[in-house]
């Protein structure tokens, strides 16, 4: 399978949240501090050493299964159980079933399911499962003579003789929902799995740079000596962060408030406060990503936002720049385009080890 393609699906806002863009028209208002450019980095933070960091993490992979886990929880659940009247079960058909296993006439621990869906020949459960509901016509109910493996994971059940009762409800139709879904190159199953794939593998990639990101920051951070950041900068990251928790909240169909509560057992005023703590911290690496790229020529040439914003108003789908610059705070973005600039800076200058996936 192919590695590095993007994700299934990602929210146009979402997305456009983490571009990295910036454009020199706006401005803040005189004497404001909220933004970098509004401040000689200098001024507050004096940097330590920052060329050759050690840094690590294990490379990034797709474990086995991981790809079925996701095609199970977040594809198949969504794909509606069809009726078929003209044919049985074939190899290859995903069918939606109800099952319950046997043990001497008693229903053992693990072998009971309700509407769970299962592809003939993925192997997903014991010899002899999958095959003995081929030929089944779809709305009967079979029962399955079957015999454990031995060993198995379960040793009650290891070499056990079981009987298993599977009604075989419907169909799913993954390739007309792969169809329906309007990814290019994406039209069946094995297509979708590949997007699948990737999207997964892409997380890992990500995954993997922000924890080498994330460890060269603190070990710079520790090499520093901060001066107290502006309070309007501390103030506009305090409130990107309230944004950031409050969409992870509503993924969950939550509101803030209950979510900081169920997840840390905090409310407002605690979170609040978090949120300021983390905020100055926040503002204090960008600070020292900003000296960093004064010191080393590191903030972005006009070219550079020129291509960023070209690309990412195609990527995004909007009808135009002037559309895209209305929806999004460029300044903020060209500090992030500064920060990658700084994160490949130290990266290609640090001593980066990459551990195989299984080692740790």
């Amino acid at each position: 399978m192919k590695k590095g393609v993007n994700s299934i699906m990602k929210s146009r806002k979402t997305a456009v949240l983490t571009a990295i863009l910036a454009a020199s028209a706006l401005v803040t208002a005189c004497g404001s501090k909220e933004y970098l450019k509004d401040i000689k980095a200098s001024d507050y933070v004096t940097l330590g050493n920052y060329l050759g960091i050690g840094a690590s993490a294990e490379e990034p992979t797709v474990q086995d299964g991981e790809v079925d886990a996701y095609m199970t929880y977040n594809i198949l659940k969504r794909i509606p159980v069809e009726e078929v009247t003209d044919r049985a079960v074939q190899e290859g058909d995903t069918v939606n079933i109800d099952f319950a296993g046997y043990l001497d006439g008693v229903a053992f621990d693990g072998g009971t399911g309700a509407d769970y869906d299962l592809k003939i020949g993925s192997h997903s459960f014991i010899d002899g499962f999958e095959d003995g509901l081929i030929g089944v016509n779809y709305g009967d109910t079979v029962s399955l003579d079957l015999t454990f493996p031995d060993p198995y994971i379960n040793p009650d059940l290891a070499g056990a003789a079981v009987v298993f009762e599977v009604t075989v409800n419907g169909r799913k139709d993954v390739d007309s929902f792969a169809q329906s879904l309007g990814i290019e190159g994406c039209s069946t199953e094995e297509e979708l799995r590949e997007v699948v794939y990737n999207a997964l593998y892409d997380n890992a990639v990500a995954i993997y740079e922000n924890t080498i990101e994330t460890i060269l920051t603190n070990t710079i951070m520790s090499n520093c000596v901060f001066k107290e950041p502006p309070a309007q900068m501390v103030e506009r990251f305090a409130q990107r962060i309230e944004e950031e928790r409050t969409a992870t909240a509503a993924q969950y169909g939550m509101t803030l408030g209950n979510y900081m509560l169920a997840s840390q057992g905090m409310d407002e005023t605690a979170y609040k406060e978090q949120f300021k703590t983390e905020a100055v911290t926040r503002a204090q690496q960008y600070i020292m990503y900003q000296a960093i790229a004064d010191a080393e020529g590191l903030n972005p040439t006009d070219e550079q936002l020129r291509e960023e914003i070209d690309a990412s108003v195609a990527f995004y789908g909007y009808e135009s720049e002037e559309a895209f610059r209305e929806d999004n705070d460029m300044e903020a973005f060209r500090e992030g385009l500064m920060k990658r600039n700084v994160m490949e800076f130290l990266k290609e200058n640090g001593n980066i080890t990459t551990i195989p996936a299984g080692t740790n």
